[in-house]
């Protein structure tokens, strides 16, 4: 026998009793204890409604998986974008300055560093970053003038410093609308959780540029240890981890969170579904 003929008469009968207390005056006014208690009954009741219609129903309900009011949905369909761009080679970068703020990321490719052996060649990229404009109401790519640019010749001025050699690394870049390159970091960094990244805490320093006399007591931050050639950190007293530390920790990093190593895979975490 059908329960939903007397769901259906219960249901008629709640809208009813609901129409009442939309219709309460201040002099009828319930107990704090009454309006709690009902407060949370029909937050559990929407929820068991919400799963029963569902289940019933003959066409199938489901999330929408996108939505541009949601950061993140935004940051996924540049992630798409993104990915889909030609990775260029860092060491040619001088050579072809570009308009933009947004997105950088950069790869690895080399054979020098052993502990980068899980990454060399994947989608996963060793450090991930943004670009401020320089005008925070910029429309175009001119106005927002070349922060990617600027940003990431300091990287290469960085490691340049450090003898890594910048034929060994590849990056991708691209400006994106002013004001969403901080949402679209953030993701595009949980996603990869790449070891440069300060929010990874594992090698992170790259970004530093230099402490001042008062504060050269802090100690040296893990990228400088591991690759050492920038003078004000040569300056620095200690280490905040020694190398062989970082070493473990990127090998337990690669462990715990396997590198992404085509765009197939890549594909797959972007997935809608």
């Amino acid at each position: 026998m059908s329960l939903l003929p007397d769901l259906l008469k219960q249901i008629q009968q709640l809208r009813k009793s609901l129409l009442h207390i939309m219709n309460l005056t201040s002099a009828d006014k319930q107990s704090d204890r009454e309006i709690k208690c009902f407060v949370a009954e029909s937050g559990s009741l929407i929820n068991e409604l919400h799963q029963a219609r569902e289940l019933v129903s003959p066409v199938r309900f489901g999330a929408i998986g996108i939505t541009l009011g949601r950061s993140d949905s935004i940051a996924k369909f540049f992630a798409f974008s993104f990915t889909n761009k030609e990775k260029l080679v860092l060491e040619n970068l001088i050579d072809s300055p570009f308009y933009g703020a947004g997105v950088y990321a950069i790869y690895y490719h080399g054979n020098a560093e052993k502990a980068y052996h899980p990454l060399s060649g994947t989608e996963t990229p060793i450090y991930v970053g943004k670009a401020d404009p320089k005008n925070p109401q910029a429309e175009t790519v001119e106005e927002q003038g070349q922060a990617l640019y600027s940003r990431l010749k300091e990287h290469c001025k960085s490691m340049a410093k450090a003898n890594l050699s910048l034929s060994d690394f590849y990056f991708r870049a691209a400006p994106i609308q002013t004001g969403m390159q901080a949402a679209v970091e953030d993701f595009m960094i949980r996603l990869f959780r790449p070891i440069w990244n300060k929010e990874v805490k594992i090698c992170f320093g790259i970004g530093k540029h230099g402490d001042s006399a008062k504060t050269r007591a802090n100690k040296r931050s893990p990228w400088d240890t591991m690759h050492p050639g920038r003078k004000w950190a040569a300056d620095t007293e200690s280490d905040q981890m020694k190398r062989h530390e970082i070493e473990a920790k990127i090998a337990e990093h690669f462990m715990k969170h396997p590198v992404v190593p085509n765009k197939d895979q890549l594909y797959k975490l972007l997935s809608l579904g």
